[in-house]
């Protein structure tokens, strides 16, 4: 097996420098103990923090399936899968030549069918645009599809800004604020709350315009119609459908200008250290389970998730970890096992049987593409449990989009800049030590104190009130105390989950939809970026129409539950609120009056879990046993 640690040793680079081309064990960050975890929580299995891993119960897996994931974590799993897809693509291709060219001898695979058609995907040009750099040896026409595969992500980020701009306003809000905090702990939910009020005062105001302008015009629905267009095409909901059409567009042209040229020596570089990666994080993952049954059982439950019933064997574990197990175990040394997981690989990617009972008998690349397809989706099940970012932090700038860029300049600039100008006015009153505590609130160790109190055994009788600790802890409280803080966590998820991402809730069906068409259609691998996009699409555009035909008539005083004999008189919109001196117009269709709605009994319930702690007492720092809170044994299981 070739290891290209230094660029100078490859045969055809010669001396190009090439930016993160080569590959070194020893300045990999990949450490088996944070692999374990990010298994665990792949199998639906929660860690007790005390080295024991027990299944979800069904609030944790309700959460998990609500919350989903964020636009960056999606960018980095496309961009992730398309470099593993491409490693299983060279350990296809250089098994299928194993007949001509044996293991061990020196292979050029540069215009390789499969392997330039791995490449060549969006997800993989788009978050690659040093690509764009002749040194890579790109022809001008791919360069230009790289950079239109940039304008599409540039898109997607307009998508995702007019998608959720309650959400934006809220997150904002807390980057002002308290950027470290964590979002389950009772200052964050207080925060939320009065983001939320300011939100519900602008909608108010704006919805009252609505109203006046809209009401001479909405006698007749036919005149109303002509008013709600020009709505549509401003709502937010409008916006995001635009910036996924714009995305989707420059997408497809950059599909267009795309041609499959042959690689040049400094990308096929660049390629085999990252397959050199994958194959070292798999060797130290699989090293370390292969005596492990528990640890083996739970990487089990997680690839069982992927890999159906038909491709285990008898015991229930998936053959390629069987495979790849025997392979460890079997062989002498570190070199040595990475040569026989390679050929393992390359042999359940292309021969008839999985279990390599059919040495050199492969697959048609034309007629078997389903059952191909499939087993590379296998491969890249286990190499996604060693790559992804939950296991790293990685800084490059290729992941940035216009919401990440907004977010990273309230958080770096305008809040520094509002304190420190804070402080500097609190100085010139004259209350110098005030001003010098305030200065400190943009570094780092007052931003991350609270963690570091929360990890600290010593702290702990401190944070006891603490709501976040509260709901990490629950074995440590009483009955009341887990139940009313459960109610509390559980609308806060709603709150969250639900009403302020309506439109990635109805972006996921569509997404998974064009991701399955894909697949079983074309038999081509799911390119996630586009799908995604796709469902935006989708979602945005259903919400802009409820937004201009519904939503927006409602606010006229006409539409659904508007129409009867006492419309105009005993039910207006917006609500008219009597507040003494002034009345209060709130719109309760707006996504922060929902959520208003919502937050505030959240709150009030984890503030009297925190008052539940002062009756019924707390347990002391004490480790999570094997009985849940509820009473009911759940199996356990150590990463032995």
């Amino acid at each position: 097996m070739p290891i290209w640690g230094d660029p100078s040793r490859h045969p055809r680079t010669g001396s190009i420098a090439v930016h993160n081309a080569s590959y070194s064990p020893g300045s990999d960050d990949f450490k088996v103990s944070d692999c374990a975890l990010h298994i665990a929580r792949k199998g639906r299995f929660k860690s007790l923090g005390n080295g024991l891993f027990v299944p979800k119960g069904y609030r944790s897996r309700s959460r998990a399936r609500i919350e989903g994931n964020t636009a960056n974590e999606r960018y980095h799993r496309a961009a992730y899968e398309s470099s593993q897809r491409i490693s299983t693509a060279l350990w296809a291709s250089r098994h299928r030549a194993s007949t001509n060219v044996p293991y061990g001898q020196q292979m050029d695979l540069s215009d390789d069918a499969l392997v330039k058609a791995r490449f060549y995907r969006q997800d993989n040009l788009r978050f690659n645009r040093e690509f764009e750099n002749p040194q890579y040896g790109l022809s001008e026409r791919n360069q230009r599809a790289v950079k239109c595969s940039r304008w599409a992500h540039y898109f997607n980020g307009v998508t995702e800004l007019g998608a959720a701009p309650t959400g934006m306003l809220l997150k904002f809000s807390k980057l002002l604020s308290m950027p470290k905090r964590d979002e389950k702990s009772l200052g964050s939910q207080v925060r939320v709350c009065g983001a939320l009020a300011l939100v519900c005062a602008a909608v108010a105001g704006m919805s009252t315009g609505i109203s006046a302008m809209l009401k001479p015009g909405t006698k007749l629905i036919a005149s109303g119609i002509s008013e709600d267009i020009h709505k549509l095409v401003a709502s937010f909901s409008a916006i995001a459908a635009l910036g996924a059409l714009g995305s989707l567009t420059a997408g497809a042209a950059s599909c267009m200008m795309t041609k499959c040229a042959t690689l040049s020596p400094a990308l096929m570089m660049r390629l085999q250290a990252n397959q050199d990666k994958h194959l070292h994080r798999l060797y130290l993952l699989v090293n370390d389970v292969k005596d492990k049954p528990n640890a083996a059982h739970i990487l089990t439950v997680a690839l069982k998730r992927k890999i159906p019933v038909q491709f285990c064997n008898e015991a229930g574990q998936p053959i390629l970890l069987s495979r790849l197990i025997d392979d460890v175990r079997n062989s002498p040394g570190q070199f040595q096992a990475k040569q026989a997981m390679q050929k393992t690989m390359g042999s359940y990617l292309t021969e008839n049987s999985p279990a390599g009972d059919t040495p050199n008998d492969f697959l048609d690349e034309t007629a078997n593409k389903a059952e191909l397809l499939k087993r590379e989706n296998h491969v890249v099940a286990f190499t996604n449990l060693i790559e992804h970012v939950k296991l790293q932090k990685d800084p490059s700038h290729n992941f940035n989009d216009i919401r990440t860029r907004c977010d990273a300049g309230v958080e770096n600039k305008l809040r520094p800049g509002a304190v420190n100008l804070s402080a500097n006015f609190v100085g010139l009153l004259g209350f110098a030590r005030a001003a010098e505590s305030m200065k400190k609130w943009n570094s780092p160790e007052f931003l991350n104190q609270r963690d570091r109190d929360i990890k600290n055994p010593e702290k702990a009788s401190a944070m006891r009130f603490c709501a976040d600790n509260i709901l990490n802890n629950p074995h440590q409280y009483g009955p009341l105390t887990r139940a009313l803080s459960n109610m509390s966590e559980g609308l806060r998820v709603v709150n969250h989950g639900i009403l302020l991402s309506l439109n990635y809730q109805l972006t996921r069906p569509f997404a998974h939809l064009a991701g399955r068409i894909t697949e079983r259609v074309f038999d081509i691998p799911n390119s996630r970026v586009t799908s995604f996009s796709i469902g935006r699409l989708m979602a945005s555009s259903i919400w802009a129409v409820v937004d201009a035909f519904v939503l927006l008539s409602l606010a006229a005083g006409q539409g659904f539950a508007f129409t009867g004999p006492d419309y105009g008189t005993k039910l207006t919109f917006p609500l008219q609120v009597p507040m003494g001196l002034f009345t209060l117009p709130i719109a309760i269709i707006s996504t922060a009056a929902q959520m208003t709605l919502v937050a505030v009994p959240a709150a009030i319930l984890m503030w009297a879990a925190k008052g539940a702690v002062n009756l019924e007492g707390w347990k002391g720092n004490i480790v999570r046993s094997e009985v849940s809170t509820s009473g009911k044994s759940r199996e356990t299981f150590r990463w032995t």
